[in-house]
């Protein structure tokens, strides 16, 4: 049975940490993309934006679809945005379709 899917935001003075589990699909990427763009807009904009995939157990088109239109978000906030704890089948998606310059990873 697929893992459902979660959301945890923690924010600090140094960044906007959002932790992200479960399946990363079509079901999930409007809310998704609506809890990052009110994060990013409550309070004064983070320093940082951190996408923390770690639970992440699958993510096709649909999700990064949304990944992109977080970062989308982000770049009108002005704020950086990195993914953190990217899992290897998420990895493999973000090299097949050649998104690094968009999408940077630490």
């Amino acid at each position: 049975m697929p893992q459902a899917f979660h959301t945890d935001v923690a924010r600090s003075s140094e960044e906007l940490v959002v932790r992200v589990s479960g399946e990363l699909d079509i079901t999930v990427r409007a809310a998704l993309v609506e809890e990052v763009g009110a994060a990013l807009r409550d309070g004064p904009p983070p320093p940082r934006l951190a996408l923390d995939l770690g639970g992440v157990t699958f993510c096709d088109s649909s999700g990064l679809g949304a990944l992109l239109d977080i970062r989308r978000l982000a770049d009108e906030a002005g704020v950086p945005m990195v993914l953190r704890e990217v899992p290897a089948q998420v990895a493999r998606l973000l090299d097949l379709t050649d998104v690094d310059a968009w999408l940077s990873r630490e």
